[in-house]
């Protein structure tokens, strides 16, 4: 991963460690309101490159209540290039998750769970602070937490988007 300083301006504005962990710190509130505990690792490097792509994160339903299974049967080209994605934010996502302990805004927990010390209302005022897109994507991060604990283990979530563990 290149130093700051070797960072194009736009890569820096975009994917910087306080708007990554933010995005995953919102995933990571969704997942444990719906579950009751921390997200699985896998789960949590498959977050940025679902909200941070414009055409997925514009697709993704208004509510829970569609199955993921079945959203990605309509909407099939949300896997085209997913798993480049993931291994190109896979770095993003790292240095997101080493900030977030750093802060203490994100904690391991045992069995390679990780969940946010943030609550909705510490998401609500970043959210309130962020342009229309950046809030956007918070948004459905909060909203994908949610999905992945409601659409079964970490594996079968993974194998929906075509990725293994």
């Amino acid at each position: 991963m290149k130093t700051w300083t070797e960072r194009p301006k736009e890569e820096a504005y975009l994917l910087n460690p306080a708007f990554c962990c933010t995005t995953l710190a919102a995933a990571m509130w969704g997942y444990a309101d719906e579950k009751g505990q921390g997200v699985p690792l896998p789960l949590v490097f498959m977050v940025l490159p679902i909200v941070l792509h414009k055409p997925t994160r514009r697709t993704l339903p208004a509510n829970t209540r569609t199955s993921m299974a079945a959203w990605l049967l309509d909407n099939a080209d949300a896997r085209l290039l997913f798993y480049e994605r993931l291994i190109s934010l896979k770095p993003h996502t790292r240095e997101a998750i080493h900030f977030g302990m750093l802060v203490g805004w994100i904690v391991p927990r045992a069995g390679g769970l990780f969940q946010t010390t943030l609550n909705a209302r510490d998401i609500d005022r970043a959210i309130r602070s962020l342009t229309n897109e950046a809030h956007e994507c918070i948004m459905r991060a909060r909203f994908l937490g949610k999905w992945f604990a409601l659409a079964g283990p970490a594996h079968t979530v993974m194998a929906f988007w075509g990725v293994r563990p």
